[in-house]
Order: C-alpha cells, then sequence, then structure tokens
C-alpha cells in the first residue's frame, strides 16, 4: 500500500517500527491532570483531551524554548517571526493566539497590553518540571482568555524532606549565542524553596528577506517559589516571576515592496508575576479551601533608531476563593468567587493623533466545577461561571462531560461547552490613532465547542488517543474593517458563525530503552467574510528518545507544518492580499553524554536539515543553530 501523504506516511512509520517491538519495560504512567479543574482531577475521569511534556522528556530534548516544545502536540500552530527573540504566537484548533490562556505556577501570563496574546519568544525552557495542555473551551474555570484551551506550565521544586540541590548550566553555540543558569532548591520542616535565574543572549539571524543585518535577542529571568507548612492544616505559597528581554526588529518597506527590511530598531520590556495563596484543609473534613492573590504585569516599549516610537503596560489583579469539598474516591465540587481588575495604558509620540490613553475594567465571578460517578465507570462532571463586568453585559460560560470506562484500558468521552472572549483594549479603543480607530461597541466573542474522543492505553506499551472537535465562534471580532469614511481600520463583530472542526491523533508507547510519540492534527477553519490566516490544515510530530548506553541518550523532534495562507500588505494604494505559505518540515535533535554523577554535556541542533521557511509572510524563519551546553548538579 502507497501512503501519498508524507506526514502520515512518516507518523505511520514511527508507530510501526516502535509498536512491532515487544513492550516490556514498565513506566508509570502520569494521570494527575492540574488544570483539568479546580481540584487535581484524575486524567482516567477527564471527560476531555489532555496532554503533556514530563520532566524527563524537557530535559532530553535539550530545547531552548517552551515553543520548541509544544510543537509537539497536535492542533498547534506556531507563527514566528523570524528567529529566537522575535513575536511567536500559537494558534490551537484554528482559534485565535489571544483565545488560549497560558498559566506558568497557576498564574496567568496572557499580556493584556498586547492584545491579551502571549509571546512564547519569551518563555525559556528553564527549570520546568511539566508542560500541561487541556483542549476545548475552559472559560468556565479559567476565564474569557480560555476558549480553546490552556496551557500549564510548572516548574521544579524540591521532592524530598532534608534535600539541598544546586545545578548550574552554561552554554554557548553558533550565532553568538551564550546562556548560563543557576538553581537551587530545598525542602525542610515545612519549608519549601526552589530559585532558579536564566540569562540568554544571541546575535541572532537575518529576518527580512532584504538586506543582511542579523536581529539579536537578550532574556534574563528569574523564578522562585517558596511554601511554609504550618500544620497539617495550614499552608502558604508564594510564587515569583521576573522577566527583562531586549528584542531587535526589522521595519516594513512601506514604499517599495511592503516587506520587511533592515532597521536599527528594538523593543525592551519586563514581567512581572506573582502569587500569594493560603490553603485551609481542616482535619476530618471534607471542606477545605483556598484564598489567592495573583498579579500580571506586561510591561514593553518600542525604539526606532534609539528615538521612543510606543509602549504599553497591562495589569491584571485577581483575588481567588475557592472551596473544595471531597465526596470521595473520584467525587468531588467546587464553588468560589473569582474577582479580576485590568488596567491598560498606552503612550506614544503625538503624530497622527494622541495615543496616549488609560483604560480599565473589572469582573466579578461566581464559578463552580465537580465530578460525580453515576454508576460504575461513568463519571459526569460540570463547570459553570458567571462573569459580572463594569463594561459589557452579563456572560455565562459552562463545560458538561461525560467519560466511561469500557474495560480498563479504553476510555471515551463527550463533552459540550461554552467560552468567551471580551474584545481587547486596542480593538475597543484603538492603537495607532489616525490609521486604526477603536469601536467601544463590540461585544464578547462566544465559542460553542463539542468534542468526542477515545483514548487506549496499554502499559507503556502503547497509548492512543483520537478526538473529534467541532465549534462555532458567534460575533468573531475582525480586526481589519475599512472604514471608508475617516480612512482608517477598525474592528467589528461579524454576524455571521465561523466554524473550527478537526481531528487529533495521538500515539506513544516505549520498548526497552527507546521512547517515541507521534500526532497528527486535520483542521478546517472557516470565516464567513475573511480567510482564517496562519493555520495549517495538516500538521504533526514525532519524537524518538533513545538512550544509547547507561551514560549518553539521543533525542529527536520531527515537526511537520502545512500549508497555510497569511496577509500581505502591498504598497499604497494596492489592496492588501492573501498570499499562501510554503509546507516545511523542522527537525531538531539533541544529544546527551553523563560525564559523571554531577556533570552533563548536551549537544542540540535546531532546524537540523537547515530548512528554509516562513511562519509569516516576509520574515525568514529560524536557520540552522547548534548549542554546546554544560550542566553540573551538586546533590
Amino acid at each position: 500500500m502507497k501512503i501519498k501523504h508524507p506526514l502520515l506516511a512518516a507518523i505511520l512509520a514511527a508507530s510501526y517500527s516502535t509498536s512491532t517491538f515487544a513492550f516490556e519495560q514498565n513506566q508509570s504512567i502520569e494521570t494527575i491532570s492540574v488544570v483539568g479543574s479546580r481540584s487535581p482531577i484524575d486524567k482516567s475521569t477527564l471527560a476531555g483531551s489532555v496532554s503533556f511534556i514530563n520532566s524527563a522528556s524537557i530535559e532530553a530534548s535539550g530545547a531552548i524554548t517552551v515553543t520548541d516544545l509544544l510543537r509537539s502536540f497536535a492542533s498547534i500552530n506556531v507563527s514566528q517571526s523570524g528567529p529566537t527573540g522575535t513575536l511567536t504566537e500559537v494558534r490551537f484548533r484554528g482559534s485565535e493566539s489571544n483565545h488560549i490562556l497560558v498559566l506558568i505556577d497557576g498564574v496567568e501570563i496572557n499580556d493584556i497590553g498586547q492584545g491579551g496574546l502571549v509571546n512564547f519568544a519569551h518563555l525559556l525552557v528553564s527549570d520546568i518540571e511539566r508542560i500541561e495542555l487541556l483542549r476545548g473551551p475552559q472559560s468556565a474555570l479559567w476565564g474569557s482568555s480560555a476558549v480553546s484551551g490552556v496551557i500549564s506550565i510548572t516548574t521544579k521544586k524540591a521532592e524530598l524532606s532534608g534535600q539541598h540541590r544546586l545545578a548550574a548550566n552554561l552554554g554557548m553555540g553558533t550565532q553568538a549565542t551564550r546562556q548560563v543558569g543557576l538553581s537551587y532548591k530545598t525542602r525542610q520542616d515545612g519549608l519549601s524553596l526552589s530559585a532558579n535565574l536564566r540569562h540568554l543572549r544571541t546575535d541572532g539571524d537575518n529576518i527580512s528577506r532584504q538586506g543582511s543585518e542579523d536581529d539579536g535577542y537578550r532574556n534574563t529571568s528569574f523564578n522562585t517559589n517558596l511554601s511554609y507548612e504550618f500544620n497539617k492544616e495550614h499552608k502558604v505559597t508564594f510564587n515569583l516571576r521576573l522577566l527583562d528581554f531586549v528584542t531587535e526588529f526589522d521595519a516594513t518597506d512601506f514604499v517599495n515592496t511592503g516587506l520587511s527590511v533592515d532597521a536599527d530598531n528594538y523593543s525592551t520590556g519586563n514581567q512581572h508575576n506573582a502569587l500569594l495563596r493560603w490553603d485551609f484543609n481542616p482535619s476530618k473534613s471534607i471542606w477545605s479551601q483556598s484564598l489567592s492573590y495573583q498579579l500580571n504585569r506586561f510591561a514593553s516599549d518600542s525604539y526606532s533608531e534609539d528615538v521612543f516610537s510606543g509602549g504599553t503596560v497591562g495589569k491584571t489583579q485577581r483575588l481567588n476563593w475557592i472551596n473544595y469539598i471531597d465526596l470521595g474516591a473520584n467525587d468531588f465540587f467546587n464553588i468560589g468567587l473569582d474577582s479580576v481588575k485590568e488596567d491598560f495604558e498606552q503612550s506614544g509620540p503625538i503624530v497622527f493623533g494622541n495615543p496616549n490613553q488609560t483604560q480599565n475594567n473589572q469582573t466579578i465571578s461566581v464559578l463552580s466545577d465537580g465530578q460525580y460517578e453515576l454508576i460504575k465507570k461513568l463519571y459526569a462532571s460540570y463547570s459553570v461561571r458567571t462573569d459580572a463586568s463594569d463594561e459589557f453585559d452579563s456572560a455565562n460560560s459552562f463545560r458538561l462531560g461525560l467519560s466511561y470506562h469500557f474495560t480498563d484500558k479504553l476510555k471515551a468521552f463527550i463533552s459540550r461547552g461554552k467560552a468567551v472572549k471580551n474584545p481587547t483594549f486596542t480593538e475597543r479603543f484603538g492603537f495607532f490613532p489616525g490609521t486604526f480607530s477603536g469601536n467601544s461597541a463590540l461585544v464578547p466573542e462566544s465559542s460553542y465547542a463539542n468534542e468526542i474522543g477515545l483514548s487506549y492505553r496499554l502499559s507503556s506499551r502503547l497509548n492512543a488517543e483520537l478526538t473529534h472537535f467541532d465549534t462555532k465562534l458567534e460575533n468573531e471580532i475582525n480586526g481589519f474593517v475599512f472604514e471608508p469614511t475617516t480612512g482608517a481600520f477598525t474592528a467589528q463583530n461579524i454576524d455571521e458563525t465561523s466554524t473550527r472542526k478537526g481531528l487529533e491523533v495521538s500515539l506513544s508507547g516505549d520498548w526497552k530503552d527507546l521512547s517515541w510519540t507521534a500526532s497528527y492534527a486535520y483542521l478546517d477553519a472557516k470565516a464567513p467574510t475573511e480567510v482564517e490566516l496562519r493555520r495549517s490544515r495538516h500538521s504533526g510530530s514525532t519524537t524518538i528518545n533513545y538512550a544509547l548506553n547507561a551514560v549518553s541518550n539521543l533525542y529527536i523532534q520531527a515537526d511537520y507544518t502545512g500549508s497555510k495562507q497569511d496577509r500581505f500588505f502591498p504598497p499604497f494604494p494596492s489592496p492588501s492580499e492573501i498570499v499562501g505559505l510554503n509546507p516545511y518540515w523542522l527537525v531538531s535533535a539533541n544529544y546527551q553524554y553523563k560525564y559523571n554523577k554531577n556533570i552533563k554535556f548536551g549537544l542540540r541542533i535546531d532546524n537540523l536539515l537547515n530548512e528554509n521557511f516562513e511562519d509569516v509572510v516576509g520574515f525568514v524563519g529560524q536557520s540552522r543553530k547548534i548549542v554546546l551546553n554544560m550542566q553540573y548538579q551538586l546533590n
């Protein structure tokens, strides 16, 4: 039998070459989801699809950015405007880049100053324990940004009482890449402390199809987690994450080509995330509670020829109170209050208008979620939320699901949910006076999704999951509507319904010293008036992690991105046009060698085949990059 599609052929080949061996090694299967409910929930009973990457796979990959790891998840579309450090957006299941919520140690990091998206370029793989992707509408659990799913990143903590662990790593590579990291962890007498410092600097690569100037990047990040158990009933947790970066970027040639061109432009930014939480767990009680305060502040400024050209500050404060009721086994329900205050500030020179403004809004929500075993092996779950905003009409979101175990190895689930996404400050109040005017009459987008799936688990031999989703988006906001009366663009709600349908296949397994994963996603995303841009109809990934011997390991990842479309703006007066972007493969590899119990070396190669590709029209993707890393750990 001949298989015409190259991605399907590669995935089936990877599956066949590993699954034909006898799988004998026992591997612990991770089953706890930290984002599937306000309570940790057994993955086997969850009425939904969740994927994760554990610490062993993260370490074996040698990846520098979180984006490198996310490409292995089904239905992920990455849009990166060049090499390391350039704007990197993630679209999931055909939704917009600000429709996915990102948490680090439970704190939302989406930047409301940039429309609620996350620039994944600034997320380095540093001291990460686990990355988890919860698919489907999750607004009822996590708020308005969680339309298509939630990405949860958990950092490492000390595991054993009395443990002290100090680790350092040093790396250098092509494009004058230099990185250094230092981490410390300890746990004793009820106190747990972890701290991690990471610095990355690179001269970068040429982004533009015109010229040859390299655009560099600098990133310094620090995070710490501190928790103290006063006794078995009371625990206090404090998390802090600091980020500082500088990104060089090109300008756009609006006169001759409409494409990017070399320029002395750069942006600076910083982000502060903090969490303070008190957990109260009364002894011999089915009730417990947590009270938390969260802060997310992101500020960025842009400069052209060392002249300030504009900046934004977005600050989100969240006060959250959750009450947990444990009904035994896997049964529970939670109820709580969520209060969110958002502040937006924009500054810039007054040229065609005055961009300087400050805006804010506040939302108070009541939420609840739970799970109950109706009959043996049949679980029903729900999550509901009501939002009362001072800017928008009250909004409701929900998710209902059923999961059933036909056997201990085979599970089926079905769910239906609704999620909401509030208009951004930019869409409502404008950004560039004279060229884009805001629309204060915008209403929130509403997404309705149906999901059905099967999962099969045969110990460590084979794990498989098949999921179909069907989503309808109402009141979709089109941010590129031309107003003839003003000659500027604005944002408007679309009257018709947009759709996103797709199929996801995920496989994994291991045999002796080799483990592997494979994924494939098909997407059909349609909008009534606009082509859905930067979304591939076909995408997929396969990874192989092989322990060559007791001291060395080889990790290979191959990611496929199918053809997609983007919008090109030629010089005035020509109208914008839709252009196609070619499909491509990105192959990365990492070789690790353990010199002794304290010292380890790694050699990471990104874009091993030196593929010439574009995620965004006119912006050259990351060329081949090689980084040698050394890690020292003192237990």
